[in-house]
């Protein structure tokens, strides 16, 4: 993969993860922290920080995406599989295409390190 397509590629992910639209609890936007730590042609790492409330658009996994939480809980939907609550130390997978949605239907913001593999 280019550097040009790693970038764009990860651009893409961020996007999904802070597209317009994002909803609280309250009825207002929600802005996501989102941290870029690593881009490389292998993979992407983001440490992002979902707020109270927060609901992401359901969305195509861009990458095989691993979710690995570092402080609070978020929710993940996933087509065909449900809903399950990911907590700290605890990990999410989703493949590539798998589409999914993260809500934090918490009161306390859910920071997590997103890891995107790249295809080579």
């Amino acid at each position: 993969m280019s550097k040009r397509n790693a970038v764009g590629l990860a651009l893409v992910v961020v996007a999904v993860l802070i597209a317009g639209g994002l909803v609280g609890a309250d009825g207002g936007a929600q802005a996501v922290g989102e941290k870029l730590i690593l881009d490389n042609d292998q993979v992407a790492v983001f440490e992002l920080v979902f707020p109270p409330g927060f609901r992401g658009e359901e969305h195509a996994a861009v990458a095989n995406e691993f979710a690995y939480v570092l402080e609070g809980a978020f929710t993940v939907v996933t087509q065909g599989r449900g809903r399950r609550v990911v907590r700290p130390g605890e990990i999410e997978y989703a493949a590539k295409g798998t589409v999914h949605q993260s809500l934090n239907e918490t009161r306390q913001p859910a920071r997590v390190l997103v890891v995107l593999v790249k295809e080579r």
